[in-house]
């Protein structure tokens, strides 16, 4: 059994010697590692005894839609065909064919023969017989075609009299006599049909085994045949049953391993839609796959930085187009990774996650120059609006209210600051959000208080940030923000310079609290406190009906 060494995808591929891959930001170049070591010995083992060496199976590679599924099985594809027989199948592509018989045989074909050093061929009498059928569904079919199902065919070619009245039982069906002489050729026809199926999925189960021997003495390939199905999620549903039940009663062939990508939860919404909502996808799934691999969640800062374009970050792009945004961050990656802990936080999925980045890049393109927005308090937005609309409703129109029953039994209206927080798991509040002071817009004021953090790597936490700024702008529930006048004895201070005081006689020994005051003084200084709850309202659902559709 051939030695399969670890994958390395820290680097894009190099075109046009290879397809372009980006470089693995998720760090799945070892689950495919670990998958093609288990389905190598599954398919193929040398140690086992006589027929048992070479065995079918059959995997199910589970994850979310827009999780990086098509890239990693076509990556990994691309591994293994190096030194396995290998077939990569888009069933997506294909299901306007109506036959996913005719999908994977030919992308069988195609594809081996590209590999093999002998002929692939099948056929052709043996191909023609399965027009849009797939023999898990045959009967169905016939019965959809004459009315009638298999079973009432036999009765259809005999006459009354060759059953013995004695014997027969007692029966509603209908005998052969109750059928015209066209609807009983139509029977002879149909049954003939089914046996020149059965005789042609012998003959392909045939040809795939002796594909199967013969790269077994290839010299430059190892068993088994790796044979990829993806996408079959988006099919349409009667498309992708047929594919599962053609897998799983034609291609049933010792050495060959199949490695279907779906998002099995829609997958078993897919099929409920066939047989009805009581119907329990999950074990009529099982029928079809030896096991389950599930890829966990990407961590979202990594998985946004490959879907997203982050050029939109990229401070020579804000500057070429004079916008401002907050949190200002050195590189899109830190951007990115800003907006993933409120993402996190609000549990959103990765195709949510991707939807809601790239709602915030359509806003930014959208800006006038000489705009700003602060791109936290659009994420947490969008995942209201998301995750509990009718909660958005009454944020974006200041009409948010709770309230509780006190110790004492008195009602006590509850903030938004602490019913979010609630929603929100202790762990994730306590995340960092990062920011930093850029020179070049503050160096006209060399006395500025804000350019002596200028150098420093600014954290605050995203607790603060919704306390203190989010619910400040919806609510006005926070009166320490922006109205902090103080008073000299003199004269009141303006609300700029109270924040400057503030700062100056903040402890330093307290960085989240000087984080806090350095984003309240940035705020006022730069007018993010002047976009309004209804200029945050417009952004919203201008963008709103963007809706992620999948990577192209």
């Amino acid at each position: 059994m051939k030695e399969i060494k670890e994958f390395n995808w820290s680097k894009a591929t190099k075109p046009p010697l290879e397809e372009y891959f980006p470089a693995d930001k998720l760090d799945r170049a070892r689950y495919a590692t670990f998958l093609s070591r288990l389905l190598a010995q599954e398919g193929f083992d040398e140690t086992r005894a006589g027929e048992d060496q070479k065995k079918n199976y059959v995997l199910n590679l589970n994850a979310e839609w827009g999780a990086g599924k098509t890239y990693f099985l076509k990556r990994w594809s691309q591994e293994l065909i190096v030194d396995y027989p290998v077939v990569y199948i888009d069933a997506w592509q294909q299901d306007y064919s109506d036959d996913p018989f005719l999908t994977v045989i030919s992308g069988i074909i195609k594809q081996l023969q590209l590999q093999a050093k002998f002929n692939i061929t099948i056929p052709k009498s043996a191909v023609s017989m399965f027009k849009a059928v797939a023999p898990a569904i045959a009967q169905g079919l016939t019965k959809k075609i004459s009315g009638i199902d298999l079973d009432e065919l036999h009765t259809l070619l005999f006459s009354d009299d060759e059953v013995d009245s004695e014997l027969q039982p007692s029966t509603n069906k209908p005998s052969g006599s109750d059928f015209s002489p066209a609807v009983k050729s139509l029977a002879q026809n149909l049954i003939k049909d089914h046996e020149a199926k059965n005789k042609s999925i012998e003959v392909i189960r045939s040809k795939l085994a002796d594909w199967v021997s013969k790269f077994e003495k290839q010299k430059d390939k190892s068993l088994p045949i790796f044979i990829f199905i993806d996408e079959l999620d988006r099919c349409r549903p009667s498309y992708a049953v047929e594919m599962l039940e053609t897998i799983k009663h034609i291609f049933d062939v010792k050495g060959i391993v199949f490695v279907v990508a779906t998002d099995t939860e829609q997958l078993q919404h897919t099929i409920k839609s066939i047989y009805g909502e009581g119907f329990d996808a999950k074990i009529y799934l099982g029928r079809f796959f030896n096991s389950r691999y599930s890829l966990k969640r990407p961590v979202l800062k990594d998985f946004l930085s490959v879907h997203s374009d982050t050029t939109k970050f990229e401070n020579a792009y804000l500057e070429s187009i004079n916008i401002e945004l907050l949190p200002r961050t050195e590189t899109p990656e830190t951007a990115l990774a800003n907006i993933s802990v409120v993402l996190d936080a609000f549990q959103v999925s990765p195709r949510t996650a991707i939807q809601i980045t790239e709602r915030i890049t359509s806003i930014i393109v959208n800006l006038s120059s000489g705009k700003k927005v602060d791109v936290l308090i659009l994420t947490v937005l969008f995942c209201i609006y998301e995750k509990e609309h009718s909660l958005y409703e009454e944020i974006i129109s200041g009409k948010f209210k709770r309230a509780q029953l006190d110790n004492k039994g008195d009602t006590q209206n509850i903030r938004l600051s602490d019913y979010l927080s609630e929603k929100i798991l202790p762990n994730d509040l306590e995340r960092d959000v990062i920011f930093f002071i850029d020179p070049k817009l503050y160096s006209k004021n060399p006395d500025c208080i804000v350019n002596r953090y200028e150098d420093a790597e600014n954290k605050m936490k995203l607790k603060h940030y919704i306390e203190y700024f989010f619910c400040k702008i919806f609510v006005d529930e926070m009166p320490l923000v922006f109205a902090e006048f103080g008073n000299t004895g003199r004269r009141k201070l303006t609300e700029l310079a109270q924040a400057d005081k503030d700062l100056r006689e903040s402890d330093n020994s307290k960085p989240y609290e000087v984080a806090r005051l350095l984003v309240k003084y940035i705020y006022i200084k730069d007018k993010y406190n002047k976009i309004t709850k209804e200029q945050y309202r417009d952004f919203i659902e201008l963008s709103s009906p963007l809706d992620y559709m999948g990577d192209s």
